[in-house]
């Protein structure tokens, strides 16, 4: 019954008709085997003797019932018409078996059937092996029975096969005649039985011998698929992938490798894996301290690699340290995050940069500002920030007047203009609207700064802009100017709203002004 379970996990058709086959001789002779050994077990008071060939054609029927029984164990879909065509067929191959092999003796004594005994023996026998697998076919629904489905129809079928041959037995009637007038030679019981026994015995190990050996075919089938396979996934895989020894030389590496680095595989077994990524002793140290912490992690960094030709890959790199058999190994995995930076800094480009003028906007602004702080903070300097809060005037005239492309050209001429008055470390956005923020950095005298800087800005801007249309304009603008030493984001807000007001005092006040806001 093992072996009809087995046969199912058989990739090949041959190698499933084997096992069923096989598993059916098996089956066969151990009941055939059984069989015989009650007979032999069976005295009468007269010489008995086997007729040797009936004896062995007795042995087919076993065979049958036992290939119907391996046959509806493999099956996979068995309903209740199959159940009880599959009981039958192997309780009646009992039958046939136990009867002819009872023909088969040879007796100074006339054997007759009671009818209606041999019926109910073969009614019992067919009823026992439905019996046997229905059992088995429950067993293998219920998940906590599953393991025992070989027993527990193993055992209903042996009370098949036993019952049906004592009822059997019990079926047969004897009557005495006159013995022969030659001596027939009587059977030796222990040496028939030793002999059956162990033909049997022998017959059941050749069978699970060869099964084994159709096993490990199988297995070492399925192993050599499972590598193929693997190394198909391996070379096809999207990210690149390498392989070293515990001290980075190169054992194995995939085409997506071979691709982003532009080397050959032949060429890179053996070298050193830091001639493309310059840090992976580092990374393979940090690997190493974190295995020995018993973590399961991977070890997950960016790092830069070099292509063949020199130039630089951003890289995100996980790397395993594998120990198996005493034997210590990494597996890396590369991404290539060219495409990724690529991505982000134009979104980051999208979300800080003000289209029109090509300026940072408000919120480019910001995320600077939280970064000078930062790193002021950091590295315990003593580095604050002017913003001067510039408003254009004159500029809704130019827009109510001239319309909003001529406004455009104004904005444009300006944000390339401011830039020219600053220093190099200095950063100019655009508000909204026309109105510009200038931040600068300072760590002594920032009035002093700042008023320099704002009579730049007022001077340059003022100059005289002509545009497409070939006509020439002038504004002017109003500043408002604010400095402090901010290391949170509530104080760099608070600096801006100094500064925006300050510029609204400029503006109230007189155009052209510069007014600082008190701190």
């Amino acid at each position: 019954m093992h072996l009809a379970d087995q046969a199912k996990q058989f990739q090949l058709k041959n190698d499933q008709q084997f096992a069923l086959l096989s598993g059916a001789i098996a089956l066969g002779a151990a009941v055939w085997s059984m069989h015989f050994l009650g007979m032999l077990a069976f005295e009468l008071c007269v010489t008995v003797k086997y007729a040797p060939v009936p004896t062995l054609l007795s042995i087919l029927p076993a065979f049958v019932a036992a290939w119907a029984a391996m046959r509806w164990i493999s099956q996979t879909e068995r309903d209740v018409k199959h159940l009880c065509l599959g009981g039958a067929i192997i309780g009646l191959g009992i039958g046939v078996m136990h009867y002819s092999g009872m023909l088969a003796m040879r007796t100074a004594a006339d054997m007759t059937f009671k009818p209606w005994w041999v019926a109910m023996s073969v009614v019992v026998a067919v009823l026992l092996a439905v019996l046997a697998l229905w059992f088995r076919q429950q067993c293998e629904r219920l998940q906590r029975l599953r393991a025992w489905r070989h027993v527990v129809s193993g055992a209903v079928m042996g009370a098949a096969i036993t019952i049906m041959h004592y009822v059997g037995m019990a079926a047969a009637t004897f009557v005495g005649l006159a013995e022969f007038a030659q001596p027939v030679p009587t059977v030796d019981r222990w040496y028939l039985s030793t002999l059956v026994t162990l033909g049997a015995i022998t017959l059941i190990g050749a069978v699970i011998a060869q099964n084994m050996i159709v096993r490990q075919r199988q297995l070492a089938r399925d192993l050599q698929f499972k590598e193929h396979q693997m190394r198909v996934i391996f070379q096809n895989a999207i990210d690149a992938i390498v392989i070293t020894d515990a001290k980075g030389f190169i054992q194995t590496v995939n085409r997506a490798f071979e691709g982003m680095f532009g080397y050959q595989a032949q060429h890179l077994t053996g070298k050193h894996i830091s001639k493309m990524i310059p840090d992976w002793k580092q990374l393979n140290a940090y690997a190493k301290k974190r295995r020995q912490r018993d973590t399961t992690e991977k070890m997950v960094a960016e790092r830069q690699g070099f292509h063949a030709d020199g130039h630089e890959i951003p890289l995100r790199i996980a790397l395993t340290r594998v120990v198996e058999n005493e034997s210590t190994f990494c597996i890396s995995f590369l991404m290539d995050m060219t495409a990724f930076h690529t991505q982000q800094n134009a979104l980051e480009k999208l979300l800080t940069e003000d289209p029109l003028t090509g300026l940072f906007n408000r919120r480019g602004l910001m995320s600077l500002m939280r970064g000078i702080a930062s790193g002021a903070q950091s590295h315990n300097v003593n580095r604050g920030m002017i913003l001067l809060f510039l408003d254009l005037d004159g500029f809704k005239s130019v827009n109510d007047t001239l319309g909003h492309a001529a406004g455009d050209e104004v904005l444009i001429t300006l944000s390339q203009r401011i830039p020219g008055v600053l220093r190099e470390e200095d950063m100019v956005c655009r508000f909204g609207g026309d109105e510009f923020v200038i931040l600068l950095t300072f760590t002594e005298h920032p009035r002093l700064l700042a008023s320099k800087i704002a009579d730049k800005l007022i001077e340059s801007i003022q100059q005289p802009i002509r545009l497409q249309s070939g006509q020439e304009i002038t504004v002017g603008c109003s500043i408002g100017v604010a400095f402090a030493w901010p290391k949170k984001k509530e104080e760099i807000e608070e600096l801006l709203e100094k500064a925006d007001a300050a510029m609204y005092l400029a503006k109230k006040s007189n155009a052209g002004k510069v007014v600082f806001s008190s701190i």
